[in-house]
């Protein structure tokens, strides 16, 4: 009895901060989204299902050099992913002015018609992977657990990145890596 509150005790503390890889039983309702109003600049981007491997990441992140990108790895039934989104709305559009890129990229466990009513309201370019290349994603990048982020240099290099820990760090930690790499190389 004990060892079994325990276990429901962790498993609700890890639920609550971050979502598994996996999809859960119900997906979110089209009502639980980020914003209210529709994104001034929302993009759905592609790549080819062929693509694999090294290729994945590299294929993302090739429209963004010279650029400084904030990675978002979510799905749309990950309340936390969601709960994320909807903080970093604060701090967003100052970001966005300066030339900061937001990129949100999921996999096919966040159902179709359900990704595409939610991102309308979610400022970035949005990527939906093959479930194959979102796996080779995050066992490449050694993702255990979503939301997690990396953020990229103008130079492409990673300027931060919490993908082993997962969760959203909170906008003061992100506003203040993006400031780093935003003054990094001048102009």
């Amino acid at each position: 009895m004990n060892k079994t509150f325990v276990l429901l005790l962790m498993s609700a503390l890890v639920a609550g901060t971050s979502c598994g890889q996996q999809k859960q039983s119900t997906p979110a309702q089209p009502q639980a989204q980020t914003a209210s109003q529709p994104a001034e600049n929302y993009k759905v981007k592609s790549i080819a299902p062929t693509v694999a491997g090294d290729a994945i990441l590299n294929s993302i992140t090739a429209d963004y050099k010279g650029k400084v990108t904030l990675i978002d790895f979510w799905a749309t039934w990950c309340g936390p992913c969601r709960r994320a989104m909807t903080e970093i709305d604060s701090i967003k559009p100052e970001l966005i002015k300066r030339g900061v890129q937001f990129v949100y990229v999921t996999g096919e466990t966040s159902p179709e018609a359900t990704w595409q009513q939610m991102i309308r309201k979610i400022d970035g370019d949005h990527y939906r992977l093959t479930k194959q290349q979102w796996d080779d994603l995050c066992s490449r990048l050694q993702i255990p657990g979503i939301p997690s982020y990396m953020l990229l240099g103008k130079d492409g290099s990673v300027a931060y990145s919490n993908l082993t820990e997962g969760g959203y760090p909170g906008n003061e930690l992100i506003k203040a890596e993006i400031e780093k790499a935003l003054n990094a190389g001048g102009k």
